[in-house]
């Protein structure tokens, strides 16, 4: 690995870091998944659900307002980790 591999690494993982913290912070109020995935200008659904949505909600940063529903047409998310 040489040192511009590490820095590409660091960028995006801030990156990484700041779209987390823009999406808890936007999910003060409970949100669906249409309104954050817009908010974070992702187009591809399957991408955001697999590689933003289900990381926030698997370490609890983001909690379902219909538990036992998850893959409800309601269903919205709600920051539990407040910024």
């Amino acid at each position: 690995m040489t040192a511009t591999d590490t820095a590409t690494d660091v960028e995006l993982t801030a990156t990484d870091e700041d779209r987390e913290n823009q999406i808890l912070y936007f999910c003060k109020t409970p949100r669906t998944r249409e309104e954050i995935q817009k908010f974070v200008n992702i187009k591809y659904k399957v991408y955001f659900l697999k590689d933003v949505l289900a990381p926030l909600i698997k370490t609890r940063k983001l909690s379902l307002t219909i538990s036992n529903k998850p893959k409800s047409k309601n269903q919205k998310y709600i920051a539990t980790i407040r910024q």
